[in-house]
């Protein structure tokens, strides 16, 4: 185990960012198997040759990039990072960087319109049942925004799944935090639900065909209309309903 250097007051945050490194590359050589219990923080104290507040800062580094998860008494285990954390990160750029809708859109459309052409070819029967029961569901007026947000996005992540690159489908799942609010834009609009649920619709018949070009013109349009509802809000050419 190569050691990093010896810990003085001007090279404790260095240190701790050393130690993260080694452990992070550890972890992602597959040293530790998923949910594996890291060894204790004396233990790592004791191997990195460093007190153990070095280690306590080390870990909670791993924790902010999604690698390792403290539980309570136990100790500290390895995890998967989950798409969340890259939710977060797109969502602040995004902020800072200022990029408007029409930049959102383009990644959506870039994604989403090949994951749908992809998908057709290699859908299979129980795929198909799969985005038809989650179309019965958005059917259902009763729905909450929340609940509405969330079965919409998941026809898409399922698309992106059934296309068969898990690479795609993480960066779809990765954009959830800010595709949703557009979702949510759409909804809130007099006819979106309808509208909505009319082109998911189309999407799905052109997936049961087994046509790719059906299948990408289908989200093709389905995105642009989507994207025109947004302008149309934020232009205030359209007045939100007061009850769905």
């Amino acid at each position: 185990m190569r050691q990093p250097k010896e810990e003085t007051a001007s090279s404790r945050v260095n240190l701790y960012e050393q130690i993260a490194g080694m452990l992070e590359e550890r972890i992602l050589s597959h040293d530790f198997d998923e949910q594996e219990k890291l060894p204790s923080e004396q233990e790592l104290a004791d191997e990195f040759g460093v007190s153990r507040n070095v280690i306590r800062e080390a870990l909670k580094l791993l924790k902010e990039r999604g690698l390792v998860e403290p539980r309570n008494g136990t100790g500290s285990y390895i995890r998967k990072p989950d798409e969340a954390n890259l939710s977060d990160i797109i969502g602040r750029m995004i902020v800072i960087d200022n990029m408007d809708y029409k930049d959102i859109y383009d990644v959506r459309i870039i994604l989403e319109v090949a994951a749908c052409k992809k998908a057709a070819s290699v859908i299979t029967s129980d795929e198909i049942d799969e985005l038809g029961q989650l179309l019965e569901k958005l059917k259902d007026r009763s729905l909450t925004i929340e609940e509405r947000r969330e079965l919409d996005f998941e026809f898409h992540v399922a698309i992106a799944r059934i296309a068969g690159n898990p690479l795609l489908e993480i960066m779809v799942q990765a954009m959830k935090n800010i595709f949703i609010k557009m979702i949510g834009i759409g909804i809130f609009l007099r006819g979106g639900i309808e509208d909505a649920i009319t082109r998911h619709a189309n999407i799905l018949e052109a997936l049961k065909r087994h046509d790719p070009v059906k299948a990408e013109e289908a989200m093709y349009d389905h995105l642009m209309y989507s994207r025109g509802n947004v302008k149309n809000y934020l232009d205030g050419k359209q007045e939100v309903p007061t009850s769905l």
